[in-house]
């Protein structure tokens, strides 16, 4: 077997390139169209023998070939060239449907000796549209092949009815109906469970997005939710360790929220809460993440950026909540914050850092709250995330 990197290999993929696209969609198309044309060069070759077998007609074999060249090279040449994209369907099912039944019809005339053979290419090109046409479109091919050999056969019984006996085409398109009518009804159910699996899909898809949103937001922010956040930091250390790039934490808490639940009510709370999440995504940038990290309390997670960069982003943040209108039930009510800021180090791991970040806010809350804080350095806040731990009243 030749190695696929031989010259003829190479030259197969030029020639099979060149004859079918280079294009997916299109060589499939292409490759469709060929497959049907084998069934005329079929179709001719039977006609051909048959005029050494039977006294067929032979101006009838001439149209019949005829026919099939023009609708093989007129279908592959409009695919080919790409025409056909300026259609709906750029396969011109329906075109090919109707030119083969014509064809068809034309064959069951011109070999009429076993012509009742021939009425399985019209059941054959209503297997085809089962699986490739819509329902209305299943039904018209149906209608069409009927309607086809049905004229087909009463206008051969009436110019020549000692070949084509009328009883006998009666037979026939008896037969034809019988088959094609399971063939329609079996179309309309595959059609229908089709249908029903592609809704089906699109359902679970939907539920899956829902439930991937709940597993990684938070349903009253919209924000990241604490699972998730920690997952994407972790990601972003690996990324750091080998960019060099700088990060930052912020961790933020909501001054005297127990107060707001207990003066407006839990709904102004969580309205409140909205507020902050809605706020906080017109300060980050796309790169930048925010979690709600539980109850009052968010993560901010700054790449690319420096301890004094995030206490801007901080500062802007307050400004940004201060100038925003408070919730419709208590609309002169202003959303403040502490927060503890903490640059992040390759080397410490996150749970350090957030050590940190939280000693940092706690500072910022007894210095006197609505501001922000920067973290100690890691070798300096081992004492002070000690006595944190022990003295946290807020």
């Amino acid at each position: 077997m030749p190695e696929n990197n031989s010259p003829f290999s190479l030259g197969l993929a030029r020639l099979l390139n060149a004859v079918l696209s280079t294009d997916p969609k299109q060589r499939g198309r292409v490759s469709r169209s060929l497959m049907a044309a084998f069934v005329y060069v079929v179709g001719g070759l039977l006609c051909e023998f048959g005029l050494r077998r039977w006294p067929l007609s032979v101006a009838g074999v001439r149209v019949y070939e005829l026919l099939g060249l023009l609708v093989c090279a007129g279908t592959y040449v409009a695919l080919r060239s790409g025409w056909s994209l300026r259609f709906g369907d750029p396969s011109l099912t329906m075109l090919q449907i109707a030119a083969a039944q014509l064809s068809g019809a034309l064959f069951y005339a011109v070999m009429s000796p076993v012509r009742g053979a021939m009425l399985s290419l019209q059941v054959m090109i209503a297997l085809f549209a089962i699986f490739s046409l819509k329902l209305r479109e299943q039904l018209q091919v149906t209608g069409q092949a009927l309607l086809v050999m049905g004229l087909t056969m009463v206008a051969l019984a009436w110019w020549w009815p000692q070949t084509y006996e009328p009883a006998v085409e009666w037979v026939h398109f008896t037969v034809l109906l019988t088959i094609l009518t399971p063939v329609s009804l079996l179309g309309v159910q595959l059609t229908s469970m089709r249908l029903n699996l592609a809704q089906q899909k699109a359902d679970l898809e939907t539920a899956l997005d829902r439930i991937k949103t709940l597993v990684d937001k938070d349903e009253m922010t919209g924000l990241l939710n604490r699972r998730a956040m920690r997952e994407m930091i972790l990601h972003h250390l690996k990324l750091q360790s080998r960019s060099g790039d700088g990060s930052v934490l912020a961790l933020i808490n909501l001054d005297a929220f127990r107060r707001i639940n207990d003066l407006y009510g839990h709904a102004v709370g969580d309205d409140a809460l909205r507020l902050f999440a809605q706020e906080v995504r017109k300060v980050l940038r796309d790169t930048d993440l925010v979690a709600r990290w539980g109850g009052e309390e968010f993560l901010v997670l700054l790449t690319a950026t420096t301890a004094d960069q995030a206490l801007v982003a901080m500062d802007r943040l307050r400004d940004g909540l201060m100038k925003a209108d408070g919730p419709p039930q208590a609309p002169d009510l202003r959303v403040h914050f502490s927060a503890g800021v903490a640059e992040m180090t390759p080397l410490e791991s996150m749970d350090k850092a957030l050590e940190r970040a939280e000693a940092a806010l706690h500072r910022a809350k007894v210095l006197g709250r609505n501001r922000s804080e920067l973290a100690l350095e890691p070798a300096l806040s081992e004492v002070a995330t000690a006595l944190i731990k022990s003295t946290r009243t807020f």
